[in-house]
């Protein structure tokens, strides 16, 4: 076999094509160059082939051919940091591999680190959302001070949501090391461009924040250790920031949307016939009545409808665990008897644990109404398209024209502005709206038997309370009260009248003519293993 040790230059490259071509060596008898310079370097013909070889620990290996390393220099290059490679333990294939696809050195290098990343367990994308979303967000939390903070199961499934839209699909599958700020600008931008204003600034919130977790609580694991934070780098649009809400209906404005809302169950020139149910209609007056968050609101079970033991005569008190409040913590509200109505009035047909339970029966589970659902009655009522696909499109008669435009939360205005214009204290307003400052109970997952202790608490501050929702709601009845009398028809204008009076007067007048129906010791009656705070998500 023809074998010559050689300073490999190029006469020997012209020699070895030239006997490449004429197909003049075999795999029995090649030609081989053995280069002095490099140890362990070669140039091989057989056949039609010439390669570049390496052997190295015991190893041989091909290191490209004369189309793909065209001088011995650089043929020299590739040999001294395959050998790298080699004795650091990284995968030479992939290395190689990147090479002959026409990467450099760094590229190639990056495509091995990767690789080994990906061996022992390294962070992907989807690995991120998984752990912050299910680990993190899902279980409680202990600050460096020992409070314990509740889980966010619906903020969990907002960052679930907004990290795994279908515009992530280019982080699918990449590790956190393999990614730059311009890739989650890039996911950002597209949002933007698609008119999803929302979800260009969840993202861009929700991203930072699981990177954030990710480099605070596993950064070997994760593939961040030692990096910059560089994903805080990256910031909202301002095209994508809303403008502060300033905007709320006043009492008189709130009145006559329940009026209308009461009174046309049933949009007109639609071709669908369904009616906006009671149920929906409970929840509506509900979240006007208690000024409280719409998700955390309509979450109320029946088990956590009390009885108020020291105070008023008829008042009860709604308690809402740690987890369905935005600040993690036990909210109790006392509710008036008359608005203690809308328990009997949302109850329907079943056995659901929820005083608001969901009127569709997609999966068969039990949950309570979805948070769109006041939003929802509100836009009918401005005319919103009846087809679900057409979006935010409004095409029908607007019954509440004259009224600005707001949302359910926007009523939380409302009560504040209100309740500040009649002199309520300060304090009862953000005692009622939870905007208090006050510590998690520190607590596990709370039976029966802990919650009156809980929501009847000193701090809780129901004598408090009553004071704002007191003043609130005999300032809403009042104004619905004069809503419908201005639009108490005459006798004998028309088969066709609005009903003449509010469905509390209704309900108050039969509750005197008879006994209550309304058991409360009934609507506590939930099995043990389903007391705990336990909170399952919302629909839709």
């Amino acid at each position: 076999m023809p074998s010559h040790r050689t300073d490999i230059g190029p006469d020997e490259v012209q020699e070895a094509k030239a006997a490449a071509a004429a197909s003049k060596y075999t795999s029995r008898d090649p030609l081989i160059f053995a280069d002095n310079i490099e140890r362990g370097l070669s140039l091989r013909v057989q056949g039609a082939a010439a390669s570049w070889i390496l052997k190295f620990r015991g190893m041989t290996r091909t290191l490209g051919n004369l189309t793909e390393i065209r001088t011995a220099t650089t043929a020299r290059e590739v040999a001294a940091q395959a050998r790298a490679i080699i004795r650091d333990g990284g995968n030479l294939d992939v290395y190689l591999t990147s090479r002959r696809a026409g990467g450099d050195h760094v590229k190639a290098t990056n495509k091995v680190d990767i690789t080994a990343a990906r061996a022992a367990g390294k962070w992907t994308w989807e690995t991120l959302v998984k752990q912050y979303a299910d680990d993190y967000l899902s279980n409680p939390r202990v600050n460096a001070r020992g409070k314990r903070r509740e889980p966010s199961l619906r903020g969990a499934a907002e960052a679930r949501r907004y990290l795994l839209m279908p515009e992530t699909k280019p982080l699918w599958g990449r590790l956190l090391a393999e990614l730059y700020v311009g890739d989650l600008e890039e996911i950002r931008d597209a949002c933007a461009n698609a008119g999803r204003k929302t979800a260009s600034r969840q993202f861009v919130a929700y991203s930072k924040g699981a990177l954030s977790y990710a480099r605070r609580k596993h950064s070997r694991i994760a593939g961040l250790e030692g990096l910059p934070k560089w994903w805080l780098e990256v910031e909202k649009l301002d095209s994508t920031i809303p403008a502060p809400r300033g905007r709320f209906p006043s009492v008189k404005e709130l009145a006559r949307v329940l009026y209308i809302a009461e009174n046309v169950k049933k949009i007109p020139d639609r071709k669908i016939a369904k009616e906006t149910s009671d149920t929906v209609l409970a929840a509506l007056w509900w979240i006007a009545l208690t000024a409280q968050r719409v998700t955390a609101g309509l979450s109320l079970r029946k088990i956590h409808v009390l009885p108020w033991p020291d105070g008023p005569k008829g008042w009860r008190v709604a308690f809402f665990p740690p987890s369905v409040m935005k600040g993690r913590r036990p909210h109790s509200l006392p509710v008036p008897p008359r608005v203690a109505l809308l328990f009997e009035r949302a109850a329907s047909p079943g056995d659901s644990a929820f005083v608001f339970p969901s009127t569709r029966d997609l999966d068969g589970k039990d949950r309570p109404l979805s948070r769109w659902s006041v939003a929802t009655a509100i836009d009918r009522l401005r005319g919103r398209s009846s087809n679900p696909k057409a979006g935010a499109e409004f095409n029908g008669p607007d019954l509440l024209e004259g009224i600005s435009k707001f949302s359910p939360h926007d009523l939380r205005r409302t009560f504040a502005t209100t309740c500040a214009n009649m002199s309520v204290r300060g304090d009862a307003i953000s005692a009622v709206l939870d905007h208090t400052e006050s510590e998690s109970t520190g607590e596990a997952p709370i039976r029966t038997a802990e919650i009156t202790r809980i929501a009847y608490d000193y701090s809780q501050k129901l004598d408090l309370k009553r004071l704002a929702v007191e003043a609130w709601t005999d300032a809403l009845f009042s104004a619905c009260d004069q809503e419908w009398e201005r639009n108490r028809p005459r006798q004998g204008l028309s088969r066709r009248r609005p009903r003449h009076d509010p469905w509390y007067v209704t309900m108050e007048r039969e509750k005197a003519a008879a006994p209550s129906k309304m058991n409360l010791a009934k609507l506590r009656a939930i099995p043990d293993e389903e007391d705990e705070f336990a909170f399952n998500g919302f629909t839709e």
